[in-house]
């Protein structure tokens, strides 16, 4: 774990991102597999939208900055955070997700943390998160890397229920 470190999305990394978004398919997981489908036929394309964003340009219609990063592991991406320049309602500033193939390992709370020192950078200092109430595992990673309750929210779009959380970050 302590070798763990996120990279800006890259062509040194195609193969390894290809194995991520399959193990979404391998599972079933309709909704990361078309979050990532895109890497799939088009791999300059795909990144090419996830540097696009990151700059703000070229935004869909109610689409804000978002930079995206890849958790890297022995040379694999284990895991992917999404951070958004501002916070978007239900969903905060950072949301992430850990390959299938390493869940229950811990790269969880390292994502987060590594990502909460990259938000210094887009000029966020005050991180809102959100989990599901029923998402137990994120809602342990959240508080510890030092999230504080603020309450939950109603995401009437998902028809669920959330936990909202901050976490104040500061430049070493």
């Amino acid at each position: 774990m302590k070798d763990l470190f996120l990279v800006e999305p890259s062509k040194e990394y195609e193969k390894s991102f290809e194995n991520y978004a399959l193990a979404y398919r391998k599972i079933n997981d309709e909704y990361y597999y078309n979050k990532y489908r895109k890497a799939l036929e088009n791999f300059q394309d795909y990144l090419n939208d996830l540097h696009n964003c990151s700059k703000g340009r070229k935004l869909s219609q109610g689409e804000i900055a978002t930079s995206s990063f890849w958790l890297i592991d022995k040379k694999e991406v284990v895991g992917v955070v999404r951070i958004r320049h501002q916070e978007v309602e239900c969903a905060g500033h950072i949301g992430y997700d850990i390959s299938p193939d390493y869940r229950n390992r811990g790269y969880g709370f390292q994502i987060l943390k590594l990502a909460l020192e990259k938000t210094i950078n887009i000029g966020i200092e005050e991180v809102i998160l959100t989990c599901n109430i029923n998402n137990l595992a994120s809602k342990k990673i959240i508080e510890k890397n030092g999230g504080n309750f603020l309450g939950t929210v109603f995401d009437e779009e998902e028809s669920e229920t959330l936990y909202k959380y901050s976490i104040t970050v500061t430049a070493n």
